[in-house]
């Protein structure tokens, strides 16, 4: 009579071992249900492998998107490995892109994602993205981890559009809404997301999203730099202000210049913006940088 192999005693085995689920799968039900004896089998079939995989550091890995046909969903995601040699790998660049496509077309609430429940949604017929990642992992060798993920979703007149450097470890995603000219707005959006991904100090849309709290402790320090400077008080408030307006156009995309100013004149993001449509919005964009 053949023992019984549940669900709940995979998950055991590969908790303990890190194998895949059908090694498991298999090493279970050659050990009749014995725990302990599937993962001396496991031990003999993949070596040193077994148990080690979770415990290493996941270091590098990609950045990769999902963009819908009519841009209106999409996804960013970051997924981490320990080593760069299987963050090229083919399947595992296909399996951050397939985590991205399944988050574009399943829907739901944009902004980031909770991994722990993505890992338990189904990614095909009968598999999690728990069990697909367990097999990356125990096929290459390393610790495979879902690291972040963002959706985005946009209603009535809007793009999403995102950009992935070549080599795969800086993502962009940006949502634009606005403007009569959707061709207009997707190139738009196209630039922007090729220009934040070459900008990491940019974190906010404009000056004005800026935290006030986040503001008066730059001026602040500023200030206090003039003083210990030995500046003039009468001035030590024009400097600080200076650094300040500095400051804030690092961090602030509209009033950055595009960084290819031979394609767009030396215009700002906000000049090109304009160009679109006055009524055109940078509603959000994301970057993911493997490592940061």
């Amino acid at each position: 009579m053949s023992t019984t192999i549940t669900a709940a005693d995979v998950k055991a085995l590969r908790q303990r071992t890190g194998a895949g689920m059908m090694d498991c799968k298999k090493a279970l039900q050659e050990a009749e249900g014995d725990l302990e004896k599937a993962v001396e089998l496991l031990r003999v079939k993949l070596g040193n492998k077994v148990g080690k995989l979770a415990d290493r550091e996941a270091a590098e890995g990609t950045v990769q998107s999902a963009i819908s046909e009519d841009g209106k969903t999409g996804a960013l995601v970051e997924v981490d490995c320990n080593t760069d040699f299987v963050a090229r790998n083919d399947d595992f660049v296909a399996f951050a892109r397939r985590i991205a496509a399944h988050l574009a077309e399943a829907g739901g609430n944009p902004g980031p994602v909770d991994t722990e429940v993505l890992l338990k949604e189904e990614i095909a017929a009968g598999e999690t993205l728990e069990a697909a990642r367990a097999d990356l992992s125990a096929t290459t060798g390393e610790n495979v981890v879902i690291r972040r993920a963002e959706r985005f979703a946009v209603e009535g007149e809007g793009t999403i559009a995102s950009y992935i450097h070549a080599t795969g470890k800086v993502g962009v995603a940006v949502q634009v809404e606005g403007g009569t000219d959707a061709e207009a707005r997707a190139a738009f959006a196209k630039e922007v997301a090729l220009h934040v991904a070459a900008t990491p100090a940019t974190k906010y849309v404009s000056g004005e999203d800026v935290p006030a709290d986040a503001r008066d402790a730059e001026l602040r320090v500023y200030t206090q730099q003039a003083e210990a400077e030995g500046k003039p008080e009468q001035i030590r408030e024009k400097i600080a202000q200076g650094k300040l307006d500095k400051w804030l156009k690092e961090i602030a995309l509209l009033p950055q210049e595009h960084i290819n100013p031979d394609k767009h004149d030396g215009k700002t993001i906000d000049q090109l913006r304009k160009q679109v449509g006055d009524d055109v919005v940078i509603k959000r964009f994301v970057r993911f940088q493997v490592g940061e």
